[in-house]
């Protein structure tokens, strides 16, 4: 648990951490597992992620209180595997065999993490119209699930799927004329895409003589080519004809890297 605050905000941290390790030593295979399960909370309304949308105005000038909700880089599970396997290799360390074909290692990273929290807001025109000079960014009333259903390929929005939405924008309401919207900050129930990245790395090390050795690698990143999808900080007024539409990457596609390292 972690606590912090100054004048005007606050944030709180809650986490449970399960970690297991097993080197390799004299067997072929070891890594690394770990599991966080964790909740943050603040009312820093300014903070922003690359995952996820945000206005960074809160809804009443003169209550930052009310502000006070998940964390909009609250991520609840994340997951870590590096798991590493060493090949099977000739008996013989010093025949011709074992140097072309000895000696490999396979080792991969996968990462699991859950998406960001939902923030959401009416437009600036409506919520001047509603609350002039007495809030900042005025947000809607929540109504229903904001979630639209079906896989990622659905609810992004692509050619194929040019009207698809990630959120239901007749989950909300507006509050109207000297009414805040009881919508939180932060929607704890409806989150953005739950990420997934896998690299793999194939490996050789080769000694010569007693202080030189070399070392081929050859790696995939984003093994899977799984897209990762950005943020789009105008789509999150509800009254906007934009709103919930996902329609930008913030990862990189497959990648494919062979390198060679020489030590001396």
């Amino acid at each position: 648990m972690m606590h912090q605050s100054t004048a005007g905000s606050k944030r709180q941290y809650h986490a449970m951490t399960l970690e297991l390790d097993k080197r390799t030593g004299q067997s072929r295979w070891g890594g690394r597992f770990s599991y966080t399960f964790s909740k943050t909370k603040d009312n820093q309304f300014g903070e922003s992620t690359n995952y996820s949308w945000r206005t960074a105005t809160p809804q009443n000038n003169y209550d930052l209180d009310a502000e006070y909700s998940t964390s909009i880089y609250d991520s609840p599970h994340r997951i870590f595997l590096a798991p590493i396997v060493r090949l099977p290799s000739p008996a013989n360390t010093k025949s011709l065999s074992y140097a072309l074909v000895g000696g490999w290692n396979l080792s991969s990273v996968v990462e699991l993490v859950s998406g960001a929290p939902l923030n959401t807001v009416l437009s600036q025109g409506a919520s001047d119209a509603n609350l002039g000079l007495f809030g900042g960014r005025q947000r809607p009333n929540l109504t229903g699930d904001p979630n639209t259903s079906g896989s990622d390929d659905d609810r992004v929005s692509s050619a194929l799927h040019p009207s698809a939405r990630y959120f239901n924008a007749a989950a909300f309401s507006n509050p109207g004329v000297g009414a805040f919207g009881n919508a939180p900050r932060t929607i704890d129930s409806a989150r953005f895409q739950f990420r997934k990245n896998v690299d793999l790395v194939l490996s050789k090390d080769t000694r010569f003589g007693a202080n030189q050795s070399g070392e081929i690698r050859f790696e995939i990143l984003n093994l899977t080519n799984t897209a990762k999808f950005g943020n789009e900080a105008t789509n999150n007024a509800v009254d906007t004809a934009n709103f919930g539409r996902v329609a930008t990457q913030a990862g990189f596609m497959r990648i494919w890297q062979l390198t060679f390292r020489y030590k001396f």
